[in-house]
């Protein structure tokens, strides 16, 4: 039988190498630190990157060498290649896929010592090139080595367990067996339903001879109302002993999706409320425990999102797994983040992992999606772009016909962009009301996005914005930082995604806050800040209320405002989120008249006495908070930028319309810098005007920013008067005839 044994207690030890090339630390060196795995060096400062090497060593008898063995990294970041005994077992190049090698023809009786790089340097040929989150190094994922005789289930097939299932609805399940060996040997099939035999079959052990089974009347797995799972077992037995087994647990159930009646699961339409996250955790790094994942979880069942979005690459197979058994549905995707013409290495690369990707995880009913790139349209689009795009969506419709392939486009993509069309759905980031825009425009984008493709089915796979919780404004406005804007924000975005019922799904950027160590704003310093949670999960934020009021269904209620505690002024507003029908507020112990709404009630509260005592009760529920009076704002609730950003509508549009200074199919400052660079007269101008940004490589990289946020990123901003007249030479340039810039 498999015999599975846990490495990550071995004596380990660490360094830090100049190079992959560089020799070894001598064994006394205090360079080698002793750790413990899962291990991530680089968890305090996330901006470090390169090689590091990992040593340990264990035994190895003479019985145990008449075995095979293969040594199981479940993800290890960046480049991974791997030693024993001196000689080199295999490299693995993508940092969050389950890989393994073969040990034997390095293996001795005695002491053995495996040596191990991992190295997190962006390479040019490896996902992601770049992104917004951290880049962490290590091997942040368990360690172990598997034990199998010569007939086997093929451990080295794409890291998978040797087994490939397909599912349907109509209780066929095709399972596609890799084994090794296996001449003379019996295969044994067997499908679980608790304790209870479904369905059972056995034949010769053919090394990849697909086999079909049939449950009568499944029971289907259907979501957050019977996430219902099945356990396929599979056996190799050879002179009436089991020589191997594995076991794999999916779920019978159908999906669908279009652009006029948006997703449906089990032939039944549902809208999926959802949430995207990333898998680190502050103080952690990418190395969340499972006790940890548990607390995710937990936190996505009291939210009520029925679905998740597991960005921007694979995610611990734990996680899968609690998905499939709390009936959420998955968004998976591969850190396919930028795709620069002629690289082709990037290409192979996205092709590896998302083959580890879907293989890996193909048996798991949660997975509806499988995401295939993520803004490659930062840097501009191409035909060499979309005709890459449509590779991997192919490449995944040959692996699994069965789900749905998606994609995430940002904002500059147009509605008749092709990127639009290659894969079955499409999601668009955006964020109107943070980066550009007004909170309102939502609607609007929906409606021309539906009008230009009445049939690309259409959602939205990231809206959000930054909140500091130290801050607080009792009139927020945009880039304020504080909590109560975030609030309003998603108040007023997510209703115009409802509106519309045929948007298959929303996914809210993000639910925890995250590591990002290229990021420097809002008082906060190495993270990303849009999350729902904090980082290190302690502190749920208004805004969590706000969709828990929408999508849970036990009765709570919660008192906005509780860090706002200082408020000045006659009058001010008090905010209840609750999914109750009706809210009673209480203030010094009078009660209020009884508001009826949904999701969200506002009071207005007299500020007639020092201190106000605030409680709130719905249906059994109550929650309360104390707030004081004061006579001046707090000046601590406001964030002052050291480096303001330009609003122009308020610099001088008081003169002209925006329709006068912006118009359509003329350039203006508005326009974004990849549409100014594609032009030869607008760039020009820009080379002439603002040669720093004409020539910033940064510029050419982040195309789909707007040139007057590039401006607002300069140390020292022109004047009024600068801005103005830039303004009206761009009006002079249409942009009826753009040529490619050379």
């Amino acid at each position: 039988m498999r015999m599975v044994y846990s490495l990550n207690d071995l004596n380990w030890r660490f360094a830090r190498l100049e190079s992959p090339d560089t020799a070894l630390p001598g064994d006394s060196s205090p360079e080698w630190q002793p750790v413990c795995l899962p291990h991530v060096w680089n968890k305090e400062d996330a901006s470090q990157a390169g090689c590091c090497v990992y040593t340990a060593s264990f035994g190895m008898d003479q019985h145990q060498l008449e075995r095979l063995h293969f040594i199981e990294f479940e993800a290890v970041a960046g480049v991974c290649r791997v030693a024993l005994n001196g000689q080199l077992l295999g490299e693995h190049r993508g940092g969050y896929s389950t890989f393994r090698f073969q040990m034997d023809e390095a293996l001795a009786e005695g002491n053995n010592t495996l040596t191990v790089w991992a190295d997190n340097t962006r390479y040019s040929d490896i996902n992601p090139l770049t992104g917004d989150f951290d880049n962490y190094g290590g091997i942040y994922r368990s360690v172990k080595m598997i034990e199998t005789g010569e007939d086997h289930f093929d451990l080295l097939y794409y890291g998978t367990c040797g087994l490939i299932l397909d599912a349907s609805a109509d209780g066929t399940v095709t399972v596609s067996p890799h084994i090794v060996g296996g001449e003379g040997a019996v295969v044994r099939y067997t499908i679980l339903d608790g304790e209870r035999i479904a369905a059972s079959q056995e034949g010769p052990a053919l090394p990849e001879q697909t086999a079909r089974l049939q449950v009568e009347h499944p029971r289907l797995w259907d979501g957050q109302a019977d996430p219902h799972c099945y356990t396929f077992r599979a056996e190799l037995e050879k002179n009436s002993q089991v020589c191997d087994a594995v076991e794999l647990t999916f779920g019978f159930r159908s999906i669908s999706i279009s652009a006029q009646e948006g997703f449906a699961l089990n032939g039944r339409h549902l809208r999926l409320n959802g949430v995207a996250k990333h898998q680190d955790w502050e103080g952690a790094g990418c190395a969340p425990t499972n006790a940890q994942l548990d607390q995710d979880m937990a936190i996505i069942r009291e939210l009520g999102a029925n679905a998740v979005r597991l960005s921007h690459y694979q995610h611990p197979q734990y996680f899968y797994d609690l998905c499939d058994r709390e009936g959420l549905v998955v968004w998976a995707e591969i850190p396919m983040l930028a795709m620069p013409d002629g690289n082709d290495g990037i290409l192979e690369n996205a092709k590896s992992q998302l083959t580890e990707l879907v293989l890996q995880n193909r048996h798991h009913p949660s997975i509806c999606f499988w995401g295939i790139q993520n803004e490659i349209a930062m840097m501009g689009e191409s035909l060499e772009m979309y005709d890459k795009v449509a590779q991997l969506n192919a490449l995944v419709k040959q692996l699994d016909p069965s789900r749905l392939t998606t994609a995430a486009n940002l904002y500059c993509v147009k509605n008749n962009s092709q990127l639009n069309f290659i894969p079955d759905c499409i999601g668009y980031n955006l964020y109107y009301g943070w980066y550009y825009g007004e909170m309102t425009d939502y609607a609007g984008f929906v409606e021309k996005f539906r009008q230009d493709n009445p049939g690309v089915a259409l959602g939205f796979s990231e809206y959000g914005v930054d909140c500091n919780l130290a801050y607080h404004s009792a009139t927020p406005k945009r880039k304020d930082y504080t909590e109560e804007y975030q609030a309003l924000y998603h108040e007023t975005v997510y209703p115009q995604m409802l509106a519309e019922p045929a948007v298959w799904g929303s996914f809210v950027w993000n639910l925890f806050d995250f590591g990002s160590s290229i990021r420097d704003e809002g008082g906060t310093k190495g993270r990303n800040c849009k999350g729902l949670v904090t980082w290190d999960r302690k502190t749920k934020k208004d805004a969590f209320y706000y969709y828990k009021a929408m999508w849970a269904k036990e009765p709570f209620v919660y008192l906005a405002g509780r860090r706002f505690a200082k408020r000045s002024g006659e009058v001010t507003e008090i905010k209840v989120y609750s999914n109750c029908p009706e809210v009673q507020l209480t203030v010094n112990g009078q009660p209020l008249p009884p508001q009826q709404g949904q999701a969200v009630f506002r009071f207005a509260v007299s500020l007639d006495a020092p201190t106000l005592e605030i409680k709130v009760e719905a249906s059994g529920c109550a929650d309360s908070i104390t707030i004081q009076h004061v006579d001046q704002p707090e000046p601590s609730y406001i964030y002052v930028d050291p480096n303001p950003e330009i609003d122009v509508k308020n610099w001088f549009t008081m003169q002209q319309s925006e329709e006068d200074l912006f118009p359509e199919g003329r350039f203006s400052i508005m326009n974004p810098i990849g549409e100014i660079l594609d032009n030869p007269r607008a760039y020009a101008l820009l080379e002439e005007a603002l040669p720093a940004i004409a020539h910033d490589e940064r510029s050419r990289k982040y195309r789909s920013m707007g040139l007057i946020r590039a401006i607002n990123r300069m140390p020292q901003k022109p004047d009024e008067a600068f801005l103005q007249e830039l303004n009206r030479k761009f009006n002079e340039i249409p942009k009826e005839t753009q040529e490619a810039q050379p």
